[in-house]
């Protein structure tokens, strides 16, 4: 069998695995990325996109860390997005450079000053009702814009996937990775096996998981506590059928009721992904059910909304983090260090960069002067990025269940 040696093998191609795989080469460091599905599979390519300011972490009017986390994010992408910082991400699609926050009467006298308040980098700017979008006309609440950027994620793992590509391969789904362990506890090297059989061994200073809710099942092939790892899933609406292009959140005092986002279908067709308390109550629903939820919900927050001709579908996601005493949502990324084997969790989509200052740092002190040689793998098959779910999906229903069903 041949072995390849590098400084380190990543292990899942989403966000955090693909920024890192860059980082690391800028460095001047060798790295390999092994992906056993297609890129972004999970939760990457099930995002929204939005790249939080940490306004919607602090509705309730307190800087909580989240927010302190989030707050100087948008800044950094926005600087890699134009081109201006590295990762260079010109190539990915920027859906959309803000997006619109409304509310009950009860919730909207405190947005206006609340990013100056809390010290965020992105404040709310107040939008008069002759210069809202149309949907929002309607709306009783006051309405804010937020420079907060959307972008497309499938665009996004493009972006990444192609500068990068002879160091990406695909491995099996099943026994596509076996650690072997060293004495000392450490893993001394993974046999890699491709989808068509082939094998090799690679030998490296460090193994970084990025695998998201494949993590789990990762450490315990590595001998290692799975249970460092917890879910907090979503089950997200989509809709498609004469919509207009729309970015926003509706809030209700510290509550998203709805986080709406859109994109294209592979058809050209306004594709909106539904969010927010919603998704997270919809949890315990099956898709009937919170379709007709959706529908009332969409109806309640846009007045002026025209639902004669959506359709209507559903997906769910297991965002998978660190886990903590609570249960609850990390405030910040996470990584668990067991020797030479780091397992990264980002939280949050706009956290990965702060992630992966901190996985670079530690590989950095640990990393021997490796070349890594690619010309062993050079006739593996790489990976393509995973398809948006609303392209993946074949069912979609005009008329949901009354909404009288929905509980």
């Amino acid at each position: 069998m041949e072995r390849i040696q590098t400084n380190a093998l990543i292990i899942g191609g989403g966000a955090t695995g693909l920024w890192l795989l860059d980082r690391l080469r800028r460095d001047g460091r060798s790295a390999l990325l092994l992906e056993s599905q297609a890129l972004g599979t999970g939760q990457t390519i099930a995002a929204q996109g939005i790249l939080h300011s940490g306004l919607k972490y602090s509705l309730q009017g307190l800087l909580t860390a989240s927010a302190r986390q989030a707050r100087e994010m948008p800044s950094l992408w926005r600087k890699c997005l134009e081109g201006g910082s590295r990762p260079d991400l010109s190539k990915t699609e920027v859906r959309s450079q803000s997006f619109y926050l409304w509310g009950t009467n009860s919730a909207s006298s405190k947005l206006g000053m609340l990013g100056a308040r809390l010290g965020l980098q992105v404040t709310p700017k107040a939008v008069s009702p002759h210069n809202a979008p149309d949907i929002l006309r309607a709306c009783p609440g006051a309405i804010f814009r937020v420079g907060e950027q959307v972008i497309s994620c499938g665009s996004f793992l493009e972006n990444l996937a192609e500068t990068n590509s002879q160091q990406i391969v695909q491995v099996a789904r099943e026994g596509g990775v076996r650690f072997i362990r060293a004495n000392d506890g450490n893993v001394s090297s993974a046999i890699v096996t491709s989808p068509n059989g082939n094998q090799v061994e690679v030998v490296a200073d460090w193994i970084v998981l990025t695998a998201g809710l494949g993590n789990a099942a990762l450490r315990q092939s590595a001998g290692l506590d799975p249970n460092k790892q917890q879910t907090r899933p979503l089950h997200m609406v989509m809709v498609q059928g004469g919509l207009p292009e729309f970015y926003g959140h509706c809030v209700d005092g510290a509550t998203t009721r709805v986080s709406i986002t859109s994109a294209r279908s592979e058809q050209g067709e306004i594709v909106w992904q539904v969010g927010g308390q919603l998704a997270e109550e919809g949890v315990a629903k099956d898709r009937e059910i919170l379709i007709a939820k959706a529908q009332r919900e969409l109806s309640s927050t846009l007045p002026g909304l025209n639902l004669e001709a959506a359709k209507w579908s559903t997906y769910r996601v297991e965002r998978a983090e660190g886990t903590t005493v609570t249960g609850g949502r990390p405030e910040s990324f996470r990584v668990e260090k067991d020797g030479n084997l780091l397992t990264a969790w980002p939280t949050k989509l706009v956290l990965v960069p702060q992630l992966v200052d901190h996985l670079s740092e530690t590989v950095a002190k640990r990393a021997s002067n490796i070349s890594m040689s690619s010309t062993i793998l050079a006739d593996w098959a790489r990976p393509s990025v995973a398809k948006a779910p609303w392209d993946r999906e074949t069912m979609w229903t005009s008329v949901a269940r009354s909404a009288s069903a929905a509980a």
